[in-house]
């Protein structure tokens, strides 16, 4: 999966993550409220993105997984590129926002 050259590419793997992150918080009941919750989801949204890049940490295992889903439009390209970084925000994000869900738990 090849990185888009504009900030649009970090953008929507941060709105993937900060949507999974929320949902998959909110499903451990984890604590950190729903702002806490999107921080950590567009983080780790980000994150998954640039390890996959091979503008980024370029890890071949990630980056394998990362390409599945990265011609899933052949007929437009740039839509196709917006659904896989969406896809790969939404899982980094799911995964830290669950991660975070289990480990940040509400006192009372």
């Amino acid at each position: 999966m090849s990185m888009d050259p504009t900030i649009l590419a970090y953008v929507v793997q941060a709105i993937g993550g900060a949507v999974a992150g929320n949902i998959t918080g909110a499903v451990t009941r984890g604590g950190g409220g729903v702002a806490g919750r999107s921080i950590i989801g567009a983080l780790g949204g980000v994150a998954l993105g640039f390890v996959a890049s091979p503008d980024g940490a370029n890890v071949g295992a990630v980056a394998d997984i990362a390409s599945n889903w990265s011609n899933l439009m052949p007929d437009d390209p740039a839509i196709s590129g917006h659904i896989a970084n969406a896809i790969t925000g939404g899982v980094g994000g799911g995964v830290i926002g669950l991660i975070g869900g289990l480990l940040i738990r509400p006192r009372g």
